[in-house]
Formats: C-alpha cells, structure tokens, sequence
C-alpha cells in the first residue's frame, strides 16, 4: 500500500470510530442511581446548599458571584474572573455535598481539587457584583472533578 493509501487509511479509521463511539462514562448508571437515593430521591430539580441538581435532566447547576469595585472595563474582568471562581468552588462544594452529605450546623468548608470547564449560562451585574450562572452535566461533575482535599468544621 502507497502512502497515499495508508493516510487515507487511517482517516476512515479515525472518522469511524469518531462516529462509532457512543460518549461512555465512569460512572454506571446504578452508581447514579445509588447517589440520587443517597440524596433523598428527589424526583426533579434538588436544591442543595451549594447549587442545584437536575436529576432528570442530569445536569447541575451553581451560581458565582464577584465584587465589581467600579464599572471600568479592567474591574469588570477582574469581577468575571472572581465569579467563575466562586462558581468552580461551589462546584467543588456542590460534589462535596452530593458525595458525602454536609452537618447540619456547618461552619466552614475547606476544600481544594479540580473541576472541569462548565457553560456559562448567563451573567449580569447586580449593584455592585458580577453574578454568573453555570451549569455541567451531572456525569462530568461525578466523573471529571476531583476533590483533592476538604475539611469540614461543624459549628456548636
């Protein structure tokens, strides 16, 4: 086989398996199943401390807000950025609570990991803050996000 036939070749298998392969995910469906019980079997949309979570539509979604000093357009990016990490955090936060449940007289979290690029839905400015929402299907948070590290102080 000539050269030309090799990469034309290997573009049909690339675009195979392209179209071939259905999205998988780490996690089974009984897991799922198993962590929406955990959370009370809440048919529809469940609000948590840290955000909300569609388990029929299996998406969740968290708000993150920013201090926005004046209406400049470097103190607007500077408010964008504390937003989208504000949300990343409750992201984290919202994973924390779904996992493992949070005390009900809870004072403080501590917690670091990684979260992966949510869709930001939308975003606007309250007075003085910039607020987003954003959302993440309910398999990337379980899947893709990592808790590295939580320490969660219960008040008295």
């Amino acid at each position: 086989m000539n050269r030309k036939g090799v990469c034309s070749a290997l573009v049909l298998l690339m675009a195979a398996s392209l179209f071939s392969a259905a999205p998988s995910f780490a996690i089974s469906r009984s897991d799922l199943d198993a962590i929406w019980r955990n959370n009370g079997a809440v048919e529809g949309v469940q609000e948590f401390r840290f955000g909300y979570v569609d388990w029929v539509g299996l998406s969740v979604s968290v708000d993150g807000k920013g201090q926005l000093r004046n209406n400049s357009a470097p103190a607007r990016i500077m408010a964008q950025r504390a937003a989208v990490t504000d949300a990343r955090r409750n992201l984290l936060l919202l994973l924390y609570e779904i996992r493992y449940g949070l005390p009900a007289r809870l004072e403080s979290i501590d917690i670091s990991g990684k979260v992966v690029e949510p869709h930001i839905d939308s975003e606007r400015i309250v007075e003085d803050r910039y607020e987003i929402g954003i959302t993440l299907p309910l398999e990337r948070l379980l899947d893709e996000c990592v808790i590295f590290s939580a320490t969660v102080r219960q008040g008295e």
